[in-house]
C-alpha cells in the first residue's frame, strides 16, 4: 500500500505542479518591463539600435558594470544581467520572464534535491518526485509576492534568479562529494564566482553551508573531497571581498540606515520567529501530512541514524535567519517583496527537510528501543506479517483523509484564491490582463512616436495584481524617469497622477 501511495502521490503532485505552472506561464505574455528595465537597459538597448553585435552589447554591459562597481554597488555578476534586460531585444524577449524564473526555480530545486534523497536518505526517485513537487508547489503557489518575484525581470533576476542558482550550486557540490569529477569542479569553481557577484541574501547562506561542509570533511579525514571543497571555499570567499569591498557599496550605503552587524543578527534571529508564526499554514501542513508516509517508509532503507534533532534544528533555524542578516544590516528591515521571497523559499526547503529529520529521529526512537531501554523488534511491526499490512495501510489513508480537510478548510477560508495559479486564472478570465496590455500598448505608441518628445501619461487605470510592479514618477528629474525618457529618446516622461480616473491612452498629453 505504501509504495502505491508513493507513486500515486509523486505523479500527481508532478502533474498538479505542471499544470499549476501553465497559466501562470500564459500570463507571462502580459508581461512588460518598467523601473530599472529601463534604467539599467538604456546604454546596451541604444548600442543595438545603433547596430552594434553581439559583443559590442556586452562590452558595453561589462563597462556599465565598471561604472556601477566604483558609483553604486559592488554585486558584479548581478549588475552584468541588469545591463542585459531582455527588452533590449524587444517586447516580446520580456514577455519570457516569467516562464523562465518559474522553470528555473521549480528545475532547480528537483535539481538539488535529487543526489540529497536518492543517494544520501537512499530515498526512491518517487520519493524524490514528491518532496520535489511539495517544494516547489508551496514556493510558487503560496510565495507572498508573486510581482517582483516572477514578472518583474530586474527584481526576478536579482532574487528568484540568483536563488536557483545557489540551489544549482548545491546540487553540483552534492554530486561532486560522492564521485568527484574535474568537469564538475571546474564547474562549481566558475559557479563561485558568479554567485559572489549576486545578492547577499542568498549568498551568506551558501558560504556558510560550504564553509561547514568543508570543516567537516577535513575533521573526517576525507582527503580529496576536503581539498576540492577549501578550493571552492577560497574561490567564494574571495570573489565575496570583491563584492564586498567595492568603493560604490560605501556610496550606496551612506543613504541608507545602517546598523551594527551583531544587532542584525539578533534582529534576523527573532524575526526567523515571526516567520515561523506566520508561514506555518494549512498549506505547509498539507504538503507535511501528504509526505509523512512517504518519509515514514524510507527511514526503513535509510543508514542515518538520526542522532543529533536539537543540533540539526539549531543549524537549520541559522541557515534559514541568515538570510535577513544582510537586509537588517544594510536596511534595518526585511527588506523588499522580492528579497523577502527567497527568504520563504529556504524557509520551505528548510523546515521540510528538519521535519524529515525529526520524524526520523521519532522513527529510530520507536524501532530501536523499547521498555527499559531493551531492543524492541517493533521495527519487524512496520515491515512484515498483517500488523505491518495494517500500519502500512492506515498511514496513507490518514494522510489523505488529513489532505482532503486542509484542501476543504483552504477553499471555504478562500485561501486558495490566494495561490499563484489562482491569481492568474482570475486576471486572464476577468479581461483585467488584457486591459492592462491595452493601456501598455497605448503608451508605447506615444512613446516610439519620434515626434513627441516631452511625455506626460495618467496612472494605469489597471494595476493587475502580478503583472503591475509600479509606475514612474510625477516627478521628471527622477533619475528613473530621466533614463527611460533616454531609453526612448525622449526630452521627459512624467506621471500626472493628480489627474481625473480616466483611459491611460485618452489622457497621454504630449507636448
Amino acid at each position: 500500500m505504501n509504495q502505491r501511495y508513493e507513486k500515486i502521490l509523486a505523479w500527481s503532485m508532478l502533474i498538479i505542479l505542471v499544470l499549476s505552472l501553465l497559466p501562470v506561464m500564459y500570463l507571462g505574455r502580459y508581461n512588460h518591463p518598467t523601473g530599472d528595465d529601463y534604467y539599467y537597459g538604456v546604454t546596451t538597448y541604444h548600442e543595438r539600435l545603433n547596430g552594434g553585435s553581439v559583443f559590442d552589447i556586452l562590452a558595453k554591459a561589462a563597462r556599465g558594470v565598471a561604472q556601477e562597481y566604483r558609483q553604486w554597488q559592488g554585486t558584479y555578476s548581478a549588475m552584468f544581467f541588469m545591463y542585459l534586460p531582455p527588452n533590449i531585444w524587444g517586447d516580446w524577449a520580456y514577455r519570457t520572464v516569467t516562464a523562465v524564473m518559474l522553470l528555473s526555480l521549480t528545475g532547480s530545486i528537483f535539481y538539488c534535491l535529487k543526489p540529497l534523497i536518492c543517494q544520501y536518505a537512499k530515498g526512491t526517485a518517487h520519493m524524490w518526485m514528491a518532496v520535489s513537487s511539495a517544494a516547489a508547489l508551496l514556493c510558487v503557489e503560496t510565495v507572498p509576492s508573486q510581482g517582483e518575484t516572477f514578472f518583474w525581470y530586474n527584481g526576478s533576476m536579482y532574487y528568484t534568479g540568483f536563488f536557483a542558482l545557489s540551489l544549482v550550486f548545491l546540487g553540483l557540490l552534492l554530486r561532486e562529494l560522492s564521485n568527484q569529477r574535474k568537469r564538475r569542479l571546474a564547474l562549481l569553481l566558475i559557479l563561485a564566482v558568479f554567485l559572489a557577484g549576486g545578492n547577499y541574501v542568498s549568498l551568506l547562506p551558501l558560504m556558510i553551508l560550504t564553509v561547514c561542509l568543508a570543516i567537516y570533511l577535513i575533521a573526517a579525514h576525507k582527503r580529496r573531497p576536503a581539498l576540492e571543497l577549501s578550493m571552492i571555499c577560497i574561490v567564494l570567499l574571495c570573489s565575496f571581498a570583491v563584492n564586498a569591498l567595492a568603493p560604490g557599496n560605501a556610496v550606496r550605503q551612506s543613504g541608507m540606515w545602517k546598523i551594527p552587524a551583531w544587532k542584525a543578527v539578533l534582529k534576523s534571529l527573532a524575526q526567523g520567529i515571526l516567520y515561523l508564526r506566520s508561514w506555518i499554514h494549512p498549506w505547509w501542513l498539507t504538503a507535511a501530512l501528504c509526505l509523512t508516509p512517504i518519509f515514514w517508509k524510507s527511514y526503513q532503507n535509510s543508514a542515518l541514524r538520526f542522532r543529533f534533532p536539537f543540533v540539526v534544528a539549531a543549524f537549520s533555524y541559522g541557515i534559514f535567519c541568515s538570510m535577513s542578516c544582510p537586509l537588517f544590516y544594510t536596511m534595518n528591515s526585511t527588506g523588499p517583496a522580492r528579497a523577502v521571497s527567497i527568504v520563504y523559499y529556504s524557509f520551505i526547503l528548510c523546515t521540510l527537510f528538519l521535519y524529515y529529520y525529526l520524524l526520523g529521529a521519532l522513527y529510530r526512537l520507536i524501532s530501536v528501543k523499547g521498555p527499559a531501554g531493551r531492543p524492541n523488534t517493533s521495527d519487524r511491526l512496520f515491515r512484515t506479517d498483517l500488523s505491518g499490512r495494517i500500519i502500512s495501510a492506515i498511514i496513507p489513508a490518514i494522510g489523505v483523509v488529513a489532505f482532503a480537510l486542509l484542501l476543504i478548510l483552504q477553499t471555504v477560508n478562500g485561501a486558495i484564491l490566494q495561490c499563484t495559479t489562482s491569481k492568474a486564472v482570475s486576471l486572464l478570465l476577468s479581461g483585467e490582463a488584457s486591459a492592462y496590455e491595452a493601456e501598455y500598448q497605448k503608451r508605447m505608441q506615444v512613446l516610439n512616436d519620434p515626434a513627441v518628445t516631452r511625455v506626460e501619461f495618467t496612472p494605469y487605470i489597471h494595476q493587475p495584481d502580478m503583472l503591475y510592479v509600479g509606475d514612474f514618477s510625477s516627478d521628471s528629474e527622477d533619475p528613473t524617469n530621466q533614463k527611460t525618457a533616454e531609453y526612448f529618446k525622449k526630452e521627459s516622461i512624467s506621471i500626472l497622477y493628480n489627474q481625473p480616473s480616466v483611459e491611460s491612452g485618452d489622457m497621454n498629453n504630449p507636448h
